[in-house]
């Protein structure tokens, strides 16, 4: 009898599920499908009277960054209690360390941006070399931003149930899958336009992969059941079978 009951680090890693982790996986995979429109609606305009012209395309992906920088406190908050709540396991930490070097890599691409309007009045010819050899390469940090979050989102979904665990790793291997096509045709076409080119094939064929992986991790960590609250020790308390091992 005592096969049919789960393991027991399954089940105290079950209990201890950090809530703010669903709430990431949603915005996560929210900014995903609306980075994905802007490709859909890129050269699409919209006249608003008293506003003037809205390109659809950059105001879809305006949303998307928002989105995408509003998920990160939840995300932060939810990795650091999965990993004071499970100190022996090193996938919270490794989960971490990937979403600093996401981070690392989007403050590098502002600090890069300010670039632009000093190179313009500068008398300096190296900063301008400099500047117009790395700029217009900047979106290509957007494949390993998209490696680290399948490492992230790969090591978080080992702690769900088998079933929503695969549907992660579905995802995850959907992100991996774009990182890498993209990397190729970047290779093959080293061009400073190659990557928006990339992306915007059929209607931005990549990116809709790449979101269709964010809402099976989103889909997969936010079905996983929310965890109730442990029973509390005393006479009162309910006996669990996994204590007495029946």
């Amino acid at each position: 009898m005592a096969g049919s009951f789960p393991h027991p680090r399954r089940a105290t890693v079950h209990a201890s599920w950090p809530r703010e982790l669903h709430r990431a996986a949603l915005v996560f995979g929210a900014a995903g499908v609306v980075y994905w429109l802007s490709f859909v609606f890129d050269g699409t305009t919209l006249w608003i009277p008293t506003v003037g012209m809205l390109y659809l395309g950059l105001f879809t992906a305006w949303i998307a960054v928002v989105l995408n920088v509003a998920a990160w406190p939840a995300l932060w908050s939810g990795l650091r209690e999965l990993e004071a709540r499970q100190p022996g396991d090193h996938s919270p930490v490794i989960a971490l360390r990937a979403f600093a070097l996401t981070i690392v890599l989007v403050l590098a691409g502002i600090v890069v941006l300010p670039l632009q309007y000093h190179t313009v009045a500068s008398t300096e010819a190296w900063i301008l070399v400099l500047y117009l050899s790395a700029f217009p390469f900047l979106g290509w940090t957007f494949v390993p931003v998209l490696a680290l979050h399948g490492i992230l989102f790969g090591r978080v979904a080992g702690f769900l149930t088998s079933r929503y665990r695969l549907m992660a790793h579905a995802g995850v291997l959907c992100l991996f899958a774009v990182a890498a096509v993209t990397v190729a045709v970047i290779l093959q076409n080293p061009d400073a336009t190659i990557f928006v080119r990339s992306w915007s094939v059929g209607r931005g064929i990549l990116p809709a992969v790449a979101a269709a992986g964010y809402l099976l991790i989103a889909y997969g960590m936010t079905m996983h059941a929310l965890p109730q609250p442990k029973p509390t020790r005393g006479w009162g308390a309910a006996i669990t079978p996994q204590r007495h091992g029946w």
